[in-house]
């Protein structure tokens, strides 16, 4: 059969099509948020500002993949890959196999402003509400790290037999909607090398008509390629205690109330931390009051599921803001989803937490 569609180019991807989707769920970001509620000492900041980060990452990617589902182009999209091979390690952000080339892409969330100068060098920089610029730094190139990957990548591919000829590209992609990438000085190769991700269909459309000349994949080497990134994904483990240099002392209660504890607030201002990478950053966090100094808020429905986060986190031994934060509370509110359906569709639940919490939380709000 499948030699049958190749002779006749017999076509079943008639677009994105995702063999490994983005999820909200994040088990990095939940191993994170858990050992943050039971590590007391000072180390806690560490972590929450690795929290702060991923948070960030994770929208970023949030964003590519809402494009990538949304440019109709035939092709297969993997997100979240990480291979290695001869003790080399390559992490993609997303790979996308379309019927003319592989592309990987990077996804950066950024703050500040990017300029490119003459020599590829990247320069962030940092400007008031008035514009004026108050701080500029050096940073890793992004494009350097993923014409790393794209190595890693090609030379395992090639090594395995799973391409020959078939070429592979690096895209950055700058996820953050306010940035402004100034590549007017760039190099030939950067410039077309980097995109805010609201360009994404268009870059993808003008690089597979330049391509079309050199003649189009079978769709079943297409299938073959993502199948044996697939199946040689390696999930990475952590280990948290040896990353943090976190001992018994680090886990006992803390003399402070708990009431008194601050925490991070997901819609922080923070500057990105670059994988592998050390680069010095500005950070801007925003705090909010501890879960039990609720804004004042008279709906009695904001209380039924305030209560019911405090009640539940109680029975599982966690912090009330790890089923949902007082944002996603608000949009419950404001929302009130009556199905699970809806609930999905409120940021901040997945499918996980809606199978966990969604029949308590839709019986409250069904009261209502």
């Amino acid at each position: 059969m499948s030699f049958l569609k190749n002779l006749l180019d017999i076509r079943e991807i008639k677009g994105p099509e995702f063999y490994k989707d983005f999820e909200s769920e994040n088990k990095q970001l939940y191993d994170l948020e858990e050992l943050f509620s039971r590590v007391k000492s000072e180390k806690r900041k560490k972590i929450q500002r690795d929290i702060i980060n991923l948070k960030i990452g994770l929208e970023g990617e949030r964003a590519v993949s809402y494009e990538l589902k949304n440019s109709f182009i035939p092709m297969i999209c993997l997100h979240d890959i990480r291979i290695e091979n001869a003790g080399y390690v390559a992490q993609m952000d997303y790979i996308l196999i379309t019927e003319y080339f592989i592309m990987v892409l990077e996804t950066k969330k950024l703050n500040g402003d990017i300029v490119i100068n003459e020599a590829g060098e990247f320069i962030r920089r940092f400007k008031t509400k008035e514009g004026k610029v108050f701080k500029q730094e050096g940073m890793y190139s992004p494009i350097a790290q993923n014409e790393r990957h794209i190595r890693i990548l090609e030379n395992f591919l090639k090594g395995n037999g799973i391409i020959k000829r078939v070429p592979i590209y690096s895209t950055v992609i700058i996820a953050n909607p306010k940035a402004i990438i100034n590549r007017s000085k760039a190099p030939y190769a950067i410039r077309n090398g980097i995109y805010k991700y609201d360009q994404i269909t268009n870059m993808l459309k003008k690089k597979i008509s330049k391509c079309q000349k050199d003649g189009k994949m079978f769709e079943s080497h297409m299938v073959k390629i993502a199948e044996f990134l697939l199946e040689n994904n390696k999930e990475i483990t952590f280990d948290y205690n040896a990353k943090y240099g976190l001992t018994e002392e680090d886990f006992k209660e803390s003399i402070v109330e708990e009431a008194s504890e601050v925490l991070v607030d997901e819609e922080v201002i923070a500057s990105e931390v670059v994988e592998n990478e050390q680069v010095a950053a500005t950070e801007v966090i925003a705090e909010e009051e501890a879960e039990e100094q609720v804004a004042d808020n008279a709906s009695d429905l904001y209380e039924e599921i305030r209560k019911y986060r405090y009640n539940k986190s109680k029975e599982e031994g966690n912090k009330p803001y790890f089923l949902f934060n007082n944002n996603t509370l608000d949009l419950l509110v404001k929302e009130r989803p009556r199905t699970k359906e809806e609930l999905l569709k409120v940021q901040g639940f997945g499918q996980v937490k809606v199978d966990k919490y969604g029949e308590d939380l839709l019986e409250i709000i069904n009261k209502f």
